[in-house]
């Protein structure tokens, strides 16, 4: 009896041990060395230490022709390597339960090599629908992104942004259907600096104090290699929190901006190639990394004011090739993205009242960028090449441009990768 008694017992210990053991949580690191190299031809809009490279700068020239802006450099950085984490656990509310936490060395210091958070987030997974609370990738430009591997990843002719966010997902069929508030914190809307209409700066105040979250609602269809869908984006401002009336009297304000911004998109893979394509109408989507915002169109007697969005068009379309070696793969990829300034509906006050990312004489840019990647194992070496056309011109009174001259940079990228 007392034999039994003991082998019960030990039993009993194993089984909540292994019970136990069942529910802590499965932790997989990842991550990569990224060393990247650059050289440009003058000088551009940019960040991260010029590795994140928008559109060039337009010409600025002195009374003897030249052009102040035609600065070559070079660069070689490695503050874009990654740690992750991968962290799946135990059953909640009859969901799978799962988290990534992710951060590179780009974030903002006198050294620039300070840690930053990518992403963290925690996700549940139930069979035909799934919620993720926390920093992720904007889900306007999560659930495809072009295949170059320059740090912009396309932008300005995509959405660029990871951002705190609140995300539902249901799957019906082989359709997704998502909705997601979202909330500033890294990428930010352009506004009037400390209320004051003719200075301009970023910052997440704008859409906090708004109070009203950004909305993005997307359909996204799935069948085998063809994936097809489209997105709406709601952006609300609040730019001021007060103003001054006629009296110099401080008058709480309640202006408001808003911003519609939709997108479509396609991908298809057939055998080694990749198709994918996307198209963007934006207002007021500086915070995407999109050449965009908005401005003051009337002001009241009273002190207050009215805005008005700025548009744009964007579009963007890549083509890959995977060639299988004896040793590793390489990767051809052609990319190719045009962007158009539309202006706003009504005409702006002045060009001082102006709030956006990028320059105010912007009509056109365009991009054709060719790029091969060779993979063996762990490590990955590719070449690419970026050359960046923007038509600056004289700006109308709605923000359009006309009258336009080009300027073009050329950028060769380099980039040596080890994965783990």
């Amino acid at each position: 009896m007392k034999k039994f008694l003991l082998i019960a017992a030990i039993a009993t210990f194993a089984l909540q041990m292994h019970a136990q053991e069942s529910t802590k949580p499965s932790v997989k690191l990842y991550g990569f060395v990224r060393n990247y190299a650059s050289i440009d031809t003058r000088d551009n809009l940019s960040s991260n230490s010029d590795q994140f490279n928008l559109i060039p700068k337009d010409e600025r020239m002195n009374e003897y022709g030249d052009d102040l802006n035609k600065n070559a450099d070079i660069l070689l950085l490695s503050i874009t390597t990654r740690l992750g984490l991968n962290i799946t656990g135990p059953e909640f509310l009859g969901a799978k339960t799962s988290a990534k936490i992710e951060a590179d060395f780009a974030g903002f210091g006198t050294s620039n090599t300070v840690l930053r958070i990518r992403q963290a987030y925690a996700k549940m997974d139930w069979e035909k629908q799934s919620l993720l609370v926390g920093q992720a990738w904007h889900p306007m430009m999560g659930d495809m992104m072009p295949d170059v591997f320059s740090l912009a990843t396309g932008a300005p002719f995509t959405p660029f942004s990871r951002t705190p966010q609140v995300r539902y997902d249901r799957k019906a069929g082989k359709f997704t259907l998502t909705a997601t508030a979202l909330y500033q914190f890294q990428y930010l809307s352009y506004g009037p600096k400390e209320n004051d209409l003719n200075s301009s700066t970023t910052s997440f105040e704008y859409a906090r104090k708004a109070i009203v979250p950004e909305i993005y609602l997307q359909a996204m269809y799935k069948n085998g290699n063809f994936m097809a869908g489209a997105g709406v984006d709601i952006l609300t401002l609040k730019p001021r929190t007060e103003f001054t009336d006629p009296k110099g009297i401080q008058i709480p304000s309640d202006e408001l901006v808003s911003g519609i911004t939709s997108t479509l998109f396609a991908s298809y893979k057939s055998g080694n190639w990749g198709f994918k394509g996307r198209i963007t109408a934006a207002q007021n989507a500086s915070h995407l990394n999109m050449l965009s915002g908005y401005g003051v169109t009337e002001i009241k007697e009273n002190g207050e004011v009215e805005y008005g969005c700025l548009n744009s068009v964007t579009a963007w379309m890549d083509v890959t090739y995977k060639q299988q070696l004896k040793r590793g793969t390489l990767t051809y990829c052609l990319f190719g993205g045009y962007g158009k300034n539309t202006g706003c509906k009504d005409d702006f006050a002045d060009p001082s009242m102006m709030y956006i990312r990028g320059f105010k004489n912007i009509d056109n840019f365009w991009r054709v960028a060719p790029s091969i990647l060779y993979t063996h194992n762990a490590m990955q070496i590719g070449l690419e090449y970026e050359p960046t056309t923007v038509g600056y011109g004289t700006m109308n009174a709605d923000g359009s441009v006309d009258k336009t001259h080009s300027v073009t940079n050329h950028r060769v990228c380099a980039l040596l990768k080890y994965n783990f």
